[in-house]
């Protein structure tokens, strides 16, 4: 449906992530750090991501800063990690050296941070990367990805029968403009109050290893939801619709 007029890079190893964009009809690369690879999105099939490894640990918030603020803060990491990893930046500078925070227009339908960058390797090139993170959150409590079983089942216990919130923030990098603008979006989610069995039998399916929250709404763990306010895309990874917006006024896609 939509035509690509620069060289999109999504650097991201969720699967999920990737189908969205594919189910676009845009031309990608995928880099996915945590395996090595850089390959064209159109040539290779989209791989499953593994088990838990020492890639997939996870920096936690500082302490008093909001959800929102940590995860905007993990997908500005996440550009500056895919920066470093292409051979795009200069060694030996910080994320806080590369990236200054500048006021920009707000032409969207939503608001967005914009972030100059510096300490380029290379002249400007007509690239865009995309990073992505999601977080679930109750009460201020940022739950990640949980590192065994037993964690799992501890997250779905403090889930059940309550309202949460999922967050999901977007930077795009933007290599020819030399900057990385950054939004989120959020969706709250109820669950079911499954009895305990319920939730230890799906902890055991192990699909909720490498999704924050210990659960995929996309999966076998849709029936976990009772219901859902907001964008269910959210949930799964990417707010897709604000995506589709944001490359059109950046130019990076067409119809």
């Amino acid at each position: 449906m939509f035509q690509t007029r620069k060289k999109i890079i999504v650097a991201s190893g969720s699967p999920r992530r990737q189908q969205f964009f594919k189910n676009l009809g845009m031309e990608f690369q995928v880099l996915n750090i945590q395996k090595n690879e850089l390959y064209e999105e159109r040539e290779y099939s989209i791989p499953k991501r593994g088990v838990l490894g020492v890639h997939d640990r996870e920096e936690r918030p500082c302490r008093n800063e909001k959800p929102e603020e940590y995860v905007k803060r993990m997908v500005r990491s996440k550009a500056y990690g895919a920066l470093s990893y292409l051979g795009f930046l200069e060694e030996g500078y910080t994320i806080s050296a590369v990236f200054e925070k500048t006021c920009a227009e707000q032409p969207l339908s939503f608001p967005f941070e914009t972030f100059s960058f510096s300490h380029l390797t290379e002249e400007s090139k007509n690239i865009s990367i995309i990073t992505a993170d999601t977080i679930v959150c109750m009460a201020g409590e940022v739950l990640g990805k949980p590192r065994s079983e037993q964690e799992a089942f501890a997250m779905l216990k403090k889930l059940k029968g309550k309202t949460h919130a999922v967050i999901t923030a977007v930077a795009f990098t933007d290599m020819a403009d030399k900057t990385c603008c950054v939004f989120s979006d959020k969706t709250e989610v109820t669950f079911a109050p499954w009895a305990d069995a319920v939730l230890e039998a799906y902890a055991k399916t192990g699909e909720g290893f490498d999704k924050a929250g210990a659960y995929g709404i996309s999966g076998t763990g849709s029936f976990l939801s009772s219901s859902v306010h907001g964008c269910l895309d959210t949930v799964i990874g990417l707010p897709v619709a604000k995506c589709v917006e944001f490359l059109l006024w950046n130019g990076a896609i067409t119809v």
